[in-house]
């Protein structure tokens, strides 16, 4: 069975050449030497200043709790997205209000952004770059548009989007007044568990590096009730690190297998608009139908694995939280969807039996 995902860490070595920093200097956590060299690389890389912090999921409860929510406020975000995008709102006092997507980009529709955020119905904006993939610029550009003019914050979670440029030369990370990326192991950047938070708001990072710490000011003072111990360790910093120095390779590897397999697939088969620009975490497809997915899904169980992502949340949760729409362009998407494997290396062999599969799709 070809897998799903096939995590890999850099070798023990690559990452011993980096930590051995923190074992110099006896310090393995709290903004050690190698945490410190990454967020100034990462910083460097997007743009924007940088927080290395515990996970992804860590990070986007910092970012909206740096917004400091007042009783009853609603954050807007896409049903289309993994559950952690609403949980994290929920812990950050939040309450999910969902919107449908855009059925081209796959991204959160910017038109119902438009309309919630004029009329005044949500405080903050939670856009999803959807399995790794900038939005388009123009798209991203009503986002933020409609945020400005509304006097409301737009954060971006990236989950699997970190070493994506958008076409106009936008980083991830670069987005929004708060961006947010994964390190898990099963994303492109793999290390584990770890994440990072940008911004490029000064004030807005210091509040952030307050919140990562339990809440505490420099003076030791209490200045967020919302604080959480967030801190990046030193072992996944130097692993970071070490990710961080192969990390156009790997990027470059999976894009060109994700070509590859495009090229072989029928004309059954359709894609996220800009996926060229993806890390591609996995390789999702939409089927014209979904019988064409069951099918396509049949034809794989004796040798590829397959997945089913995002499960909506509308669906996953039904009636938990309240939708500012139908949601049938998320509900038509989820139905024709299925994610194929992808890792930073695939055999030949496995690329084979993949293409095989999507050409007769």
């Amino acid at each position: 069975m070809i897998s799903f995902q096939r995590p890999a860490l850099p070798a023990t070595d690559e990452i011993d050449r980096y930590l051995n920093r923190s074992r110099a200097e006896h310090w393995f956590s709290n903004g050690g030497p190698c945490w410190r060299l990454l967020r100034d690389r990462l910083g460097d890389r997007v743009g924007a200043y940088c927080l290395p912090v515990a996970s992804g999921t860590a990070g986007l409860m910092t970012a909206l709790a740096a917004l400091g929510a007042g009783p009853g406020a609603r954050a807007l975000l896409p049903s289309f997205t993994f559950i952690a995008t609403a949980q994290a709102a929920v812990w950050s006092g939040f309450k999910p209000l969902l919107a449908d997507l855009d059925p081209e980009s796959w991204h959160l529709d910017p038109e119902a952004v438009e309309e919630v955020v004029g009329s005044g119905a949500a405080e903050a904006v939670i856009a999803v770059s959807a399995f790794g993939t900038p939005p388009p610029p123009s798209l991203r550009e009503r986002w933020e548009h409609s945020c400005r003019q509304a006097g409301i914050p737009l954060v971006v979670d990236s989950a699997a989007g970190f070493g994506a440029v958008a076409e106009d030369g936008v980083a991830v990370g670069a987005q929004g007044d708060i961006e947010v990326v994964s390190f898990h192991a099963t994303k492109p950047f793999a290390i584990g568990e770890g994440g990072a938070v940008f911004t490029r708001d000064r004030q807005l990072h210091d509040r952030l590096e307050e919140i990562v710490n339990f809440g505490l000011r420099p003076d030791r003072t209490i200045g967020s009730p919302r604080g959480l111990n967030a801190k990046m360790s030193e072992l996944h910093a130097a692993t970071a690190l070490a990710v961080l120095d192969r990390l156009d390779e790997i990027l470059g590897q999976r894009r060109n297998t994700a070509g590859a397999l495009r090229e072989s697939a029928s004309a059954n088969c359709s894609w996220q608009r800009s996926c060229e620009r993806s890390t591609w975490q996995f390789l999702p497809v939409a089927l014209d139908s979904p019988e064409h997915r069951d099918r396509l899904r049949t034809a794989c169980a004796d040798r590829v694995e397959v997945r089913v992502y995002y499960e909506p949340l509308h669906e996953l949760a039904p009636g938990r939280w309240e939708s500012v729409d139908d949601l049938m362009r998320t509900t038509a998407l989820h139905r024709r969807l299925l994610c194929l494997p992808m890792a930073n290396e695939l055999e030949p062999g496995e690329q084979s039996e993949i293409a095989a599969r999507l050409s007769a799709a």
